[in-house]
C-alpha cells in the first residue's frame, strides 16, 4: 500500500513537475522564438538600409565621373528617398542610437546641398559637353582658383566628400548592428539548444523511473522536441545563407563601384586610388613614375557615322589594346574616350616613351568592329612624380594639359608636360570664362569687309567679320576665341548672333538707301551639324524683313567634307530657301571635284595662302589659274582673298577673276565707317 501510495505520489509529483516544467520551458522557448524572429527582422530591415546607404555613396560618388550628370541627378534622388524610407522604418529599432540619426541628419542635408549646386546653370547639359565634373576639376581648378565656374565645381567636390565620410560612419554602424544582431540571434539559437537538451534528460531520467506511466508522453515529447530543434537548424542554415548572398552582393557593388561596366578595366575612382597609395609608397623611395592621359581623336564622329554600338565596340577595342600595352591593373577609363595608364619605375621619359610608342603602333592597326573596319588614333600628355607633380590631381591635371597640346599639334601624338602648358591652359580658362558672358553683356561686334569688282573698283558686297571686343583685354582676335567656341559649343549661339546683326545691319542700309550688295556670313561645323541651320536661319532673316539672297553663307571644304551627305541635304534645304552658298577657303579642304558638282553652291573663294606669292611663285600662279578654271567650267562666281599688293590683283584680274577682297583695297571696318563709304559711292 504504501508502495502504491509512494509511487502514485512519486508519479503525481513528477507528472506535475513535468507539467508545469514543461509550461515554463515552454513559455521560456516560445519568448525566445518570439525574440529571435525579432532579431532576425531587425536584421533584415538593418541589412536593407545597410544596402541602401551603399547604393547612395556609389551614387555620390558617381556624380564625379558620370559623362551624364543630368541623368544620374535623377538616379541620385532615388537613391536618396529609398535610403530615406528605409532608416523611417529603422528609427523605432534604434531609438537609443542618436548618433545614428544625426549622421542620417547630416547625409541628408549635404544632400540637398549637393541637389541645390547641381541646379546651377553651370551644371547643364550643354556646359557639361560629355565630360565629367572631375575632368572638368582636372582642366583647371587649381590653376584658376578665382573662377567661379571651377570653385562651384571645388565646392561640389568638398561637398561629396565631406557627405561620402558620413556615409561611410553610418555605414560601419549599419554594419556592425547587423554583426551584433547576428551574434544575438545565435545566443538564442544556442540558449534553445542548451534548454532543449536540459530539458531531454531531465524528462529522460523521470521516464526510465517512471516508464510503466509517462511511457507514451515520453515518446510524444520527444517527437515535439526534435520537430523543435529541426526548425531552429533550418532557421540557422537559412541565415548562414543569406549572410552569403549579403557577402556577394557588397563584392558585385565593389566591383561595379571599381571597375568599368562597358571595358571591364578599372574605372577613375579605382585608378585615382592606386595613384594615391602608389604616391603615399614613392614618397619614403622618391621612386618616380609617369601618368598617361589619352584622348581618342574624332570618336564622336565614329558614334555619329557608325552608331554608339560600334563606339561601344571601339572603346573595348581599345581597353584590350591598353591591357596588352601594360597590363589591366595599370590602366583605367575615365569615361567617354578618355584613359589614363601608370607608368612605374619611369627613371626617364623614354621609359614611358617605350610604352606609349607601343600602344599607338597598335592603334595603326586597324579594328574589326562588327564587321566595320574602323581607324582610330588618339592623342596622349604625361605627367612625372615628383619633379612635376606631389599629388594625383596635379598629375591627372598636368598630363591631361599635355594631352591638349598633343591634339593641337595635329593629334596622332604625345606631348611631355611643361610648366608653360598650365599658363596656356590658364589663358583659356580665363577667355572661355569671359566668353561664356560676352553674348549677354553684347560685347561682340562685326566689322565688314568690302568685297571689290576689280575692272571698275566697285564695291558688290562685303564679309561680315566678328570681332571681341573684351573690357579687360580689348579687342580680341577672331583666332583665339574662335576655337574655344568651337570646343564649347558657344559657337551656335554665336553664328546665331552673327547672322542676326548682319541681317539687321544689311536692312537698315537699306532702309537708309543705300545699296550694300550683300553680306557674307561664315558658317562653323557645329553649326552645320548640330544648328539646325535650314530652319533657324530663314526664321532669323524673316524676323529682321531680310531676303535671303542679302544674306551669302560661307562654308570651307573640310566642314563640308568631314559629313559630306549630311552637308549636301542642308545646303540643298538652304539654297530651296533662296541662300547663295560659297565655299571658302578652296584648294585646303582637299575635297572631291565629282562630288563638288554635285553641291548647290554659286561661289568659290581662293584661299588666301596661294594669293600670298602671286605672281612670283610658279606653282601658286598654276594653282590659281586652275582654280578659275574650274570655276568658269563649273559656272560658278569667283572671289580672291587675301589681296596686298597692286600685282596679286592685276594677276587675279587678268586670269579672269574680277572679285577681290583684301587689305590692298579694304581693311575690315565697322558698321559706321562702312555707311560713309556707301555714302561717298551714291555720291
Amino acid at each position: 500500500m504504501l508502495n502504491k501510495l509512494t509511487l502514485r505520489n512519486i508519479a503525481n509529483i513528477s507528472f506535475i513537475t513535468i507539467l508545469v516544467g514543461s509550461i515554463i520551458v515552454g513559455t521560456l522557448l516560445f519568448l525566445l522564438l518570439r525574440d529571435y524572429e525579432e532579431i532576425i527582422s531587425d536584421q533584415q530591415l538593418s541589412k536593407s538600409t545597410y544596402e541602401s546607404l551603399f547604393v547612395l555613396k556609389y551614387d555620390t560618388e558617381r556624380l564625379l565621373t558620370t559623362s551624364n550628370l543630368e541623368q544620374h541627378k535623377k538616379r541620385l534622388l532615388q537613391s536618396q528617398k529609398q535610403f530615406q524610407n528605409l532608416f523611417r522604418a529603422l528609427s523605432p529599432k534604434i531609438k537609443d542610437k542618436q548618433e545614428w540619426i544625426e549622421f542620417k541628419n547630416i547625409i541628408l542635408s549635404e544632400l540637398e546641398k549637393v541637389q541645390v549646386i547641381l541646379q546651377d546653370d553651370l551644371f547643364s547639359k550643354q556646359n557639361m559637353m560629355e565630360k565629367s565634373l572631375l575632368r572638368r576639376l582636372g582642366e583647371g581648378l587649381n590653376a584658376n582658383e578665382n573662377s567661379s565656374y571651377y570653385i562651384k565645381i571645388r565646392d561640389l567636390n568638398s561637398n561629396i566628400e565631406y557627405l561620402k565620410q558620413y556615409e561611410d560612419f553610418l555605414l560601419d554602424e549599419l554594419y556592425t548592428f547587423q554583426l551584433n544582431k547576428t551574434v544575438e540571434a545565435d545566443k538564442h539559437i544556442d540558449n534553445a539548444k542548451n534548454m532543449l537538451i536540459l530539458v531531454t534528460a531531465i524528462t529522460f531520467f523521470l521516464l526510465v523511473v517512471l516508464a510503466y506511466i509517462v511511457s507514451q508522453t515520453i515518446k510524444t515529447g520527444e517527437k515535439k522536441l526534435l520537430g523543435i530543434q529541426g526548425n531552429l537548424k533550418n532557421a540557422l542554415f537559412e541565415l548562414e545563407d543569406k549572410q552569403k548572398i549579403l557577402v556577394q552582393q557588397r563584392d558585385t557593388l565593389d566591383y561595379s563601384a571599381h571597375y568599368d561596366s562597358l571595358t571591364g578595366i578599372p574605372n577613375r575612382l579605382h585608378f585615382v586610388e592606386k595613384l594615391k597609395q602608389l604616391i603615399e609608397r614613392n614618397n619614403k623611395t622618391a621612386e618616380p613614375f609617369a601618368v598617361w592621359f589619352i584622348d581618342l581623336d574624332r570618336f564622336k564622329e565614329i558614334n555619329d557615322s557608325f552608331g554608339h554600338s560600334i563606339g561601344d565596340g571601339v572603346l573595348q577595342e581599345v581597353a584590350k589594346r591598353l591591357e596588352n600595352a601594360i597590363g589591366k591593373e595599370s590602366v583605367a577609363r575615365f569615361g567617354g574616350d578618355e584613359f589614363a595608364i601608370i607608368v612605374e619605375n619611369a627613371q626617364h621619359k623614354s621609359d614611358s616613351e617605350v610604352i606609349i610608342k607601343r600602344f599607338l603602333d597598335m592603334l595603326d592597326v586597324p579594328m574589326d568592329v562588327e564587321g566595320y573596319e574602323i581607324f582610330i588614333t588618339c592623342s596622349a600628355g604625361a605627367s612625372f612624380f615628383p619633379n612635376e607633380a606631389q599629388s594625383a590631381e596635379e598629375l591627372l591635371r598636368n598630363a591631361d594639359s599635355a594631352m591638349y597640346q598633343a591634339k593641337n599639334e595635329g593629334k596622332n601624338t604625345y606631348q611631355f608636360y611643361t610648366e608653360e602648358m598650365t599658363k596656356r591652359v590658364l589663358e583659356r580658362i580665363t577667355l572661355e570664362n569671359s566668353l561664356r558672358k560676352a553674348l549677354s553683356s553684347n560685347e561682340f561686334v562685326l566689322y565688314y569687309q568690302p568685297q571689290v569688282d576689280m575692272s571698275n573698283e566697285k564695291i558688290i558686297g562685303f564679309e561680315a567679320l566678328i570681332r571681341w571686343n573684351n573690357p579687360e583685354f580689348g579687342i580680341i582676335s577672331p583666332i583665339k576665341f574662335i576655337p574655344i567656341a568651337e570646343d564649347t559649343g558657344l559657337i551656335i549661339e554665336i553664328g546665331e548672333w552673327v547672322i542676326e546683326e548682319a541681317s539687321r545691319q544689311m536692312m537698315e542700309w537699306k532702309n537708309e538707301g543705300f545699296n550694300p550688295g550683300y553680306i557674307a556670313v561664315n558658317i562653323s561645323g557645329k553649326q552645320l551639324i548640330h544648328g539646325n541651320l535650314e530652319k533657324i536661319i530663314p526664321n532669323i532673316l524673316k524676323r529682321n524683313s531680310c531676303p535671303p539672297a542679302l544674306i551669302e553663307l560661307e562654308l570651307t571644304e573640310s566642314i563640308i567634307m568631314n559629313n559630306p551627305e549630311y552637308s549636301k541635304n542642308i545646303l540643298a534645304q538652304l539654297a530651296e530657301s533662296g541662300f547663295k552658298l560659297a565655299i571658302d577657303d578652296f584648294g585646303t579642304g582637299y575635297s572631291s571635284l565629282a562630288y563638288l558638282k554635285n553641291l548647290p553652291i554659286n561661289k568659290l573663294k581662293i584661299d588666301k595662302s596661294f594669293v600670298d606669292n602671286l605672281p612670283e611663285d610658279q606653282a601658286d600662279c598654276e594653282i590659281v589659274k586652275s582654280i578659275i578654271h574650274l570655276a568658269k567650267g563649273l559656272k560658278l562666281k569667283i572671289v580672291a582673298e587675301g589681296i596686298e599688293t597692286k600685282k596679286q590683283g592685276q594677276f587675279i584680274l587678268k586670269e579672269g577673276c574680277r572679285v577681290a577682297q583684301g587689305y590692298y583695297y579694304f581693311k575690315p571696318l565697322p558698321a559706321e565707317e562702312v555707311r560713309l563709304l556707301l555714302t561717298s559711292e551714291l555720291s
